[in-house]
């Protein structure tokens, strides 16, 4: 759905907290400490993609950070939960389509040096936005998909700046003024937050499952979510909330609010033992491990994947159409494009919770 910014709220101090956290280097983000994660952060770009063992943001970054043993949950969760799968079914996910009408996913560049200038310029008339007229860099085959949301995101791997464009409507080449409808700024070793170009205000990348990571059945990290519509209000670590239920002539009892944490209430075992498709299990553990947040609103509900576009904008194959064919997908001739099955095989009405917020700020 189109993003419709509210007025910015003050920071917390949790967010700031978060927000000032430091992360060493690229490998500070892997799971194990010691382990060399090649290609390396500052080698990025073109078609030399970040590999699964890499993740954006700092590890203390909500995303980055696995639920506890036996953590809180929220006393409203059935009902959320009810709330949720009753927007319809989970949407699957697609590979093919990049670049098209129906691509709704998020490609993420890396700039070099010697990629031409672009002068922000933000469309809406909604404000101030805190990116207009700043000089990025961002390289020519850059693109936004064809889908409304139009996302792009560009990392100045130099100042480790990460810029996040929503609705781009012109990007000329050679350089010269983007236009876009809205965004902001982020750190990627930062908290992924304090953003402005997706629904929560976290950063557009924060949680977005790439081709890589399905590849590599390695899922380090918390994923998006996009859900129907929200409560009309945000609980941490989103700042904003959405499209709210109201909006659309519907009731905003038990929607879930823009932040709301789920997770999958299943055991490793129990994954290992569910009988869906060994690609699957490497998503359901991320959901097991460290919960999915809901940080936009549209469609039905579903997992947010980065678009194959920030790999075929450089002439090369899209990831995911290669995942796809390798895992047997099913081609969906009325869209062209392949569609990877993750919804069927788990009961995620009884399967899923709403993780009390104060996990997700340390406060319980």
């Amino acid at each position: 759905m189109p993003y419709r910014p509210y007025k910015r709220i003050a920071a917390t101090a949790a967010v700031a907290a978060i927000a000032a956290s430091a992360f060493a280097g690229p490998t500070a983000t892997s799971s194990v400490a010691a382990e060399v994660c090649a290609p390396a952060f500052g080698t990025f770009g073109g078609p030399v993609r970040p590999p699964a063992c890499w993740r954006p943001y700092s590890a203390t970054s909500p995303f980055n950070q696995r639920l506890p043993a036996g953590p809180r949950v929220d006393a409203a969760s059935a009902a959320v939960v009810k709330r949720l799968v009753g927007f319809g079914t989970l949407q699957n996910l697609h590979a093919g389509d990049a670049g098209t009408a129906l691509d709704a996913g998020r490609p993420m560049y890396f700039s070099a040096p010697t990629d031409p200038r672009f002068t922000v310029h933000c469309t809406r008339p909604w404000g101030t936005c805190s990116i207009e007229g700043h000089v990025v860099r961002i390289p020519d085959a850059a693109r936004a998909p064809g889908g409304e949301d139009a996302h792009l995101t560009v990392v100045d791997q130099a100042t480790r700046s990460e810029y996040d464009f929503w609705a781009v409507s012109s990007k000329p080449r050679g350089g010269g003024r983007i236009d876009i409808g809205w965004g902001g700024r982020t750190q990627i070793d930062g908290s992924g937050m304090g953003s402005d170009a997706v629904a929560a205000q976290t950063a557009t990348m924060a949680g977005v499952v790439r081709a890589e990571e399905m590849a590599g059945a390695r899922i380090d990290h918390a994923l998006a979510i996009f859900v129907h519509c929200d409560a009309g209000r945000f609980v941490f670590p989103a700042t904003k909330s959405g499209l709210s239920c109201a909006q659309l002539g519907e009731a905003t009892k038990n929607a879930p609010a823009m932040g709301t944490r789920f997770a999958l209430n299943m055991t490793d075992a129990q994954i290992a033992s569910s009988g869906v498709a060994a690609w699957r299990k490497p998503l359901l553990l991320a959901m097991a491990h460290y919960g999915m947040y809901v940080i936009d609103t549209g469609g039905t509900w579903g997992v947010v994947q980065e678009s194959g576009l920030a790999s075929t904008s450089f002439g090369a194959a899209d990831p995911w159409v290669t995942f796809a064919k390798a895992n047997g997908a099913t081609w969906w001739a009325p869209d062209a494009r392949w569609v990877m099955n993750i919804r069927d095989g788990i009961d995620w009405a009884s399967k899923l919770r709403v993780i009390d917020p104060c996990v997700t700020r340390g406060t319980c």
